[in-house]
């Protein structure tokens, strides 16, 4: 069995959740199981993750530069249709949304990570807007669909009228190596509330930072710390001095090693946003022993199970309430902890992997 994977995460991300998915993927098959051969077709990609793997793939690592997802889907798709001539796939794995895909008669699988688009459009603009045309264009092509959560799957059912039968749930699994938790992190001198990714629109982060600044425990005694998402913009910065936390709230660059640190050392991992298709920093929360306060929407509680305490994201008090009273808690703290430990343990890359050939036989069976 050959699985081609297309290029288009690859030509989009230089890292991210969506493309260490399908590295996961490709990699572990041919080990999972000898007869299954993995390519992933990315003539010009700016990945990270595919760069350093030993995945089979043909194509060749570029640096990023502006303009960028205008010009690699049409290059990637030129290149790739005079490529897939010496391929023999038995089914291609499209990695993300075009109007257009590689031209096959092979079954088509297409993995969709959420609905946000279609829940809250008004949050998108520039290239975004055009997500949703392009996810519909996708789906109606494709001859099955992998979804990464049971909330994904009902979305999907709900905004576009899927049916349940072209559906399949897999869900994703941590890439983080478990920290060294006798090593400090240096560069946090105070005990600190982690949050981790984008800090705009349904991520929700003004509505913690409210939360934050207004309690007088939390503001004394803790630092929050922010990783990813970018530099601080200017009217953060104002927002932060408006609100009289400017020397408590931090940014921080992270690889991987860093992040599992600061997960492991922080005194909650708090996660506001309004909707997630899944929730990966979820998984690596627990799978570094952080407990975890998160919000009580979409895929977070299917998610985090009871290895988190939950908040309504749009009550601010609540929101509040909650923190506090984990940290206060050197028991709640201790059983969240356990509890993450376990609840971690459903979900793996060799559990998605198995799944997932489980699925590509289950097609290939109905096409013969």
């Amino acid at each position: 069995m050959h699985i081609l994977y297309d290029y288009q995460i690859f030509s989009l991300q230089k890292r991210g959740g969506i493309s260490r998915y399908f590295v996961e993927l490709a990699s572990r098959l041919p080990v999972y199981s000898q007869p299954i051969e993995t390519t992933v077709l990315a003539p010009l990609y700016i990945n990270e993750y595919l760069g350093c793997s030993s995945v089979h793939k043909i194509g060749r690592k570029i640096p990023s530069f502006p303009g960028r997802h205008r010009i690699l889907p049409v290059i990637n798709r030129i290149a790739s249709r005079a490529i897939l001539k010496g391929q023999c796939p038995d089914i291609l794995h499209e990695t993300y949304y075009s109007a257009t895909s590689l031209s096959v008669t092979v079954p088509r699988i297409l993995s969709v990570y959420d609905m946000i688009h279609e829940r809250f459009p008004s949050q998108f603009k520039g290239p975004d807007l055009y997500i949703t045309e392009l996810k519909a264009k996708a789906i109606a092509r494709a001859d099955h669909l992998i979804v990464i959560s049971n909330n994904t799957r009902d979305d999907l059912i709900e905004y576009l009228r899927v049916s349940s039968g072209k559906i399949t749930v897999i869900p994703l699994a941590s890439s983080l190596e478990k920290p060294d938790m006798n090593k400090d992190v240096e560069i946090c001198q105070r005990p600190y509330l982690l949050y981790v990714g984008l800090r705009g629109g349904v991520k929700n982060f003004q509505m913690l930072l409210a939360a934050f600044s207004h309690s007088t425990m939390l503001r004394s005694d803790f630092d929050l710390i922010c990783v990813g998402g970018g530099d601080f913009t200017s009217e953060e910065l104002s927002a932060f001095a408006a609100l009289s936390v400017g020397k408590q709230v931090k940014h921080l660059s992270a690889d991987d090693t860093l992040l599992a640190s600061l997960y492991s050392h922080a005194a909650l991992f708090v996660y506001p946003s309004l909707y997630e298709g899944f929730g990966l920093p979820l998984l690596e929360a627990m799978r570094c022993g952080c407990p975890i306060a998160c919000s009580n929407t979409s895929s977070m509680p299917e998610i985090a199970g009871d290895a988190a305490m939950f908040f309504d994201p749009s009550d601010e008090e609540e929101m509040r309430v909650v923190i506090e009273s984990i940290v206060q808690s050197k028991e709640m703290v201790r059983l969240l902890r356990i509890r993450g430990y376990e609840r971690e343990k459903f979900f793996s890359w060799d559990i998605c992997a198995s799944q997932t050939v489980e699925l590509y036989c289950d097609i290939l069976g109905q096409r013969a």
